[in-house]
C-alpha cells in the first residue's frame, strides 16, 4: 500500500516537468499561446515543448571541495562563537555596571545622610569617621557614582 501511494505521489509530481504549449496568430494577426490546439482559420500555429529542469548550483560552490566547505563552515561556527562570547561579556559588564552604579549611589547617601560611619583601626579598634574624613568620602563616593552611572 505504501508503495502504490509513493508511485502515485511520483508520477504526480513528474506530470507538471513536461507541458505542452501552442502558438499560433488569429486572422487579426494576434498571438495567442493555449495548451490546446487553436481551432478555426489560423494564420500559423506552432507547437512548443517546455521542460521543467531543475536549476544549476552556483558555479561558486560546485568547485569547491568537501575540505574548502568544511573549513567555511568551521569559520562560521567560530565566528557565531566569538559573537556569543562576546555577547554574554557585555551582558556581563552591563551588569557589573548597573550593580556597582547602585553601592556607590548607597555609600554616598549614606555618608551625606549623618549616618555613624566606623572603621576598624589595625590593632582592630572601632573608630566613627571624623568630619575631614567624611567630607573626603563623601568626595570620593560623588566621583565613584559620576563614574558608574554614566
Amino acid at each position: 500500500m505504501k508503495l502504490l501511494i509513493a508511485l502515485t505521489a511520483l508520477t504526480l509530481c513528474a506530470a507538471p516537468a513536461y507541458a505542452e504549449l501552442y502558438k499560433w496568430v488569429d486572422e487579426q494577426g494576434k498571438v495567442h499561446y493555449s495548451d490546446q490546439p487553436a481551432s478555426g482559420k489560423v494564420k500559423s500555429e506552432k507547437k512548443l515543448e517546455i521542460r521543467n529542469q531543475p536549476a544549476a548550483a552556483p558555479a561558486a560552490s560546485a568547485n569547491k571541495s568537501w575540505q574548502e566547505k568544511n573549513l567555511e563552515y568551521k569559520k562560521r561556527q567560530s565566528s557565531a562563537a566569538d559573537a556569543e562570547a562576546k555577547k554574554q561579556k557585555e551582558a556581563q559588564e552591563a551588569k557589573a555596571k548597573i550593580e556597582n552604579c547602585d553601592k556607590a549611589k548607597k555609600n554616598l547617601k549614606t555618608l551625606e545622610d549623618g549616618v555613624r560611619v566606623y572603621s576598624y583601626n589595625d590593632k582592630g579598634e572601632r573608630s566613627s569617621m571624623d568630619d575631614a574624613q567624611r567630607t573626603k568620602a563623601m568626595d570620593d563616593a560623588r566621583k565613584a557614582a559620576s563614574e558608574w552611572c554614566k
